[in-house]
Order: C-alpha cells, then sequence, then structure tokens
C-alpha cells in the first residue's frame, strides 16, 4: 500500500473553508483512460459540469447518478439510505470506474457496506474505485462537490441544498467497510483530505 503526503500548499488561510489541491487520483485516472479508451465511468455526484468535461474527454461513456441528492430528498422524508440503492441499477460489471467522491463519510457502516456490495457488483475485473474522505470534520460543517480544475486540480464547492450526516473514519475502517475491493493507492494531503483509490480483484 502506498502512502503519498502532497506537499501543495493550500491558497487561503487555515480559517477559511476554502481548499483546494492537485489530486493524485485523478492524475493516475487520466492514465488509466490514456491506456484503455473504451474505458466507462459512473460518477455518483454531486453533479457538476466541470466534472462531466473532466471524465468524457477521457472515457468512452460516463454515466451519471446523483446518489447525494437522492439522498438529502429521502433524508427530508425520514427515509433511510437504502431507499435510493434503486438508482444503482446497472447490469453486473457495467464499469471500469467508479467514482464515489465523499459519499462513503455521509453513510453509516451498514449503508457503505450495502453500497460496496452495489460496487462489487458493478465493477468489471480490474476495475477502480474513487474515494475521498476527510481527515478531520470540515468548518463550516456541510457538504461541498468535488469540483475538477485545470492540471487535475480539486476544489471544494459548497452544496447548501445537502443536508447530509457526517461519519469520520480513520483509514483502517474506512478500508475495512470497503472489503473485499483492495486498497491501490492512498493520497494524503496537507488540506486534511484523504483519496483512495481501490480496486476489484
Amino acid at each position: 500500500m502506498d502512502t503519498i503526503i502532497d506537499t501543495y500548499s493550500i491558497n487561503a488561510p487555515p480559517e477559511s473553508n476554502f481548499v483546494e489541491y492537485t489530486s493524485k487520483v485523478l492524475q493516475l485516472l487520466a492514465g488509466t483512460f490514456k491506456k484503455h479508451r473504451d474505458s466507462l465511468v459512473l460518477d455518483v455526484g454531486p453533479v457538476c459540469n466541470e466534472n462531466i468535461e473532466f471524465f468524457a474527454r477521457r472515457a468512452k461513456r460516463l454515466y451519471i447518478c446523483d446518489i447525494f441528492t437522492r439522498l438529502a430528498q429521502g433524508r427530508r422524508k425520514g427515509l433511510k439510505p437504502d431507499s435510493v440503492w434503486r438508482y444503482l441499477d446497472y447490469a453486473p460489471g457495467s464499469f471500469d470506474v467508479i467514482n464515489l467522491w465523499d459519499l462513503v463519510e455521509h453513510l453509516d457502516d451498514d449503508a457503505a457496506k450495502r453500497l460496496t456490495e452495489i460496487c462489487c457488483n458493478m465493477l468489471r475485473p480490474n476495475g477502480l474505485l474513487f474515494v475521498t474522505a476527510f481527515e478531520r470534520q470540515p468548518a463550516p460543517r456541510q457538504v461541498s462537490a468535488f469540483i475538477t480544475k485545470k492540471d487535475f486540480r480539486l476544489l471544494l464547492r459548497p452544496q447548501p441544498g445537502l443536508d447530509l450526516p457526517w461519519y469520520y473514519r480513520h483509514n483502517r475502517a474506512l478500508i475495512s467497510l470497503l472489503r473485499p475491493l483492495s486498497v491501490a493507492k492512498i493520497f494524503c494531503y496537507r488540506s486534511g483530505i484523504r483519496e483512495f483509490l481501490f480496486q476489484h480483484e
């Protein structure tokens, strides 16, 4: 398991909620897409034009299913996370890459394990799963979308309409929830964000 510390400075003072960093996982995925032009990608949202453009330009086909918004809508109605999994009804072995962003951080352990089962079913052999996670509670405590910028930069854009719970986990706990997927890479950044790249055997 490789752990790399990104020494790139954050372009904002510590008290600011502005976070931007260079994503090592996005660089790895771009290299994968260059080698495998026929890659099929699933992005679970939040939906954003910049991310659509990034993946659509590199992969053969991009599918978008905004689970974040559906979770927030279900939460307002008092529904459990299980109510949204029906939207992930893709055929087994549909995708080479699934991008979860920080979705797992808004799910309790049972829901996270169920999502892992669904992702394992949707991934092709050797398929990749991208997960981000915060090292500590962000301030302010709000859901943000990860926005892809030039040169593999990721910017956090607040999503005030998404009221979701937070579950902070250390690396081992998060990795355990995503078994049987194996860890390909872990990157830790000064911003307090961790990126995990998992692989389906």
